[in-house]
């Protein structure tokens, strides 16, 4: 029994650390930057629909037809091999399928696993292996990996975990008492699992508070703090009231999540926040087979079903979908699960279920913060072209590239005709770069950084700082309107980065390393190992120049070319700008500079 709880615990940590790193994230970034200069939203969404879709079905599929240790070990399977093509995989129907299989193997794994953890091991032994996968994916050199490696680790979890799967089941552990109706247990989770995924995205995705929550000197730390938590919440469900444990955890989540909104208070919301995590997420591997009120497999596989596909499946979506274009965790996400949590707590009968529904009801309706009522009716790009106007933008910057001039080269497509916004926007004076096509250009990191201190990137540069903008949420709102300018030329941009080679020179020159200081050494570091001053305030650490790996310029014939491209125009979908106003014999020099620091 002991060996076979300890598989156990490996196949949970193999399942769920696959999960976390490959299907919540690797997939996606690696999706991102196959689709740029095509209708990337759409198919994003489309592409992790469907997966969201074939998860939800394969395991109602296990709940048909019985869970197994043989379908825990073809989920795994299929999940290694969705991970292990993926590097590889080009062209949209094909990540549409690995998407899908991706989809299929979470299914099969999540569901016929938390059927089968009580026929194999303690609870303990869940917290054991929930701690580990969560622990493996913050290791440093997991979590810094690029996404292509880190699909590489995930397929060594899903084969770890196949081999590992029990053949036999041990001594069944006896259920629990039931904790609360089934239904509200669902709902419960759905708002943990929501807030969860929202407030994750958010911080992913701003450059400050990931580097305050998760930034790469805290990964050690984090991973040790998911390890001892999901331990403790092991013990806790083995001996304790289970039905407090998630609320405890929308506790501390709840103070993470406000606290990581200010720098003073940012490392509390770092500490907290993989403690909540690993406290709820034990919870949710465990509440099918011992806390749902099963009385026999079947019915627990069906209860897990349910729970994956409302709570993790439809929870997750909702959450990211919901903080696609937000940079600081909204009061509102906490009220509204904070509401669902306490209604749940407070109305635990079966027969008291409609009461709770009408006072979570009218609690959000009557209760729902009002501290922003006079612009709820406007977006946050609206909101950001308001401060556009009123900071005095248009002075500087032209929204209009002129045909057959400089801007038609530097930041083309040009247009023949006006825009009709009101007030039209084409600029007073060219003192600053055109701005129509921002959004393919720069990314939200560097729009932020640019503006609290634009000497640091253009030294000379006549544009004053608007750090004061982001003590409020007017700088998130300016750059959200900057990053929609000019999305419709993608596709004609990214083509043209394609296709563009530099004229040649034949007069030999030596700039390339007063370029590489002046251009590139804030980000990369003046040795090229990416640990320049602006580094950790960027969403990613900037390419290694000197030891690599180089994802965007391989080996090849063509390496160079590829370099000046990428010096030119940047990388589309990161935060690697271009260099527009570089003439051609400068991004030749530049280039050869670059080559010559790869050892």
């Amino acid at each position: 029994m002991k060996a076979t709880a300890m598989r156990a615990a490996v196949v949970t940590a193999a399942v769920y650390g696959y999960f976390l790193l490959f299907a919540q994230f690797a997939f996606v970034e690696l999706l991102r930057g196959q689709v740029a200069g095509h209708d990337a939203e759409t198919f994003e969404k489309t592409a992790l629909g469907l997966m969201a879709l074939m998860g939800i079905a394969s395991g109602f599929w296990v709940a048909w037809k019985g869970a197994s240790a043989r379908k825990v070990q073809t989920g795994l399977l299929l999940g290694a091999a969705a991970a292990g093509i993926v590097p590889w995989v080009t062209g949209l129907p094909c990540l549409i399928v690995v998407a899908m299989i991706t989809g299929v193997a979470v299914g099969l794994c999540t569901v016929s696993l938390a059927t089968m953890l009580r026929s194999w091991c303690s609870l303990v032994h869940v917290g054991i292996g929930t701690g580990i996968g969560y622990a493996c994916c913050n290791l440093p050199w997991v979590f810094s990996l690029p996404p292509s490696q880190q699909a590489g680790v995930a397929t060594v979890f899903a084969l770890l975990g196949a081999v590992c799967v029990p053949a036999k089941a041990g001594d069944s552990c006896e259920p629990k008492a039931r904790e609360m109706p089934f239904s509200l247990a669902v709902l419960l989770f759905t708002a943990l699992v929501w807030l969860d995924s929202a407030a994750f995205f958010i911080i992913q995705h701003a450059a400050d508070l990931k580097q305050g929550t998760w930034g790469e000197t805290l990964l050690w730390r984090n991973a040790v703090i998911h390890l001892l938590a999901a331990l403790i919440a092991g013990v806790w469900l083995q001996r304790g009231p289970a039905r407090l444990l998630p609320a405890i955890a929308w506790g501390l989540l709840a103070v993470a999540a406000l606290a990581v909104n200010h720098d003073s208070s940012r490392m509390l919301g770092g500490l907290l926040y993989p403690i909540a995590v690993s406290l709820y997420s034990v919870a949710l591997v465990a509440w099918p087979g011992w806390f749902s009120g099963a009385a026999n497999p079947r019915d627990a596989a069906w209860k897990a079903a349910w729970v994956f596909a409302v709570a993790g499946w439809f929870g997750s979506a909702n959450g990211i979908g919901m903080a696609q274009s937000l940079h600081r965790v909204p009061h509102e996400f906490i009220f509204i699960s904070g509401v669902v949590v306490c209604g749940v707590m407070f109305f635990p009968s079966v027969k008291h279920w409609r009461s709770a529904a009408a006072v979570l009801l009218v609690g959000v309706v009557a209760c729902w913060p009002r501290t922003h009522a006079a612009n709820s009716s406007a977006t946050a790009t609206e909101r950001g072209r308001q401060v556009y106007l009123s900071e005095g933008c248009i002075h500087c910057h032209s929204q209009f590239v002129r045909p057959a001039t400089r801007d038609d080269e530097y930041w083309g497509p040009s247009r023949s005709n006006m825009v009709e916004a009101r007030p039209v926007l084409i600029g007073n004076r060219r003192q600053g770069p055109d701005l129509s096509t921002l959004a393919v250009r720069r990314s939200a990191v560097w729009l932020k950084q640019h503006f609290i201190n634009p000497q640091l990137f253009s030294p000379g540069s006549a544009m004053p700082s608007y750090a004061s903008l982001f003590e409020t949420e007017r700088g998130d709102d300016l750059v959200a309107y900057l990053r929609q300018l000019g999305t419709a030329d993608a596709p004609a941009i990214v083509a043209k980065a394609s296709t563009w080679q530099p004229a040649e020179s034949h007069a030999p020159s030596m700039m390339g390393k007063d370029l590489f200081n002046r251009q590139c050494a804030l980000c990369h570091g003046a040795d090229g190992t990416g640990n320049g001053v602006m580094a950790a305030k960027l969403g990613k650490v900037p390419a290694n120049l000197v030891k690599g790996p180089f994802i965007w310029s391989p080996e090849s014939a063509d390496r160079e070319l590829k370099i000046q491209r990428i010096i030119k125009f940047g990388i589309f979908g990161t935060d690697m700008p271009g260099h527009e106003t570089l003439n051609d014999e400068q991004v030749m020099e530049l280039a050869k500079f670059v080559l010559s620091l790869r050892s």
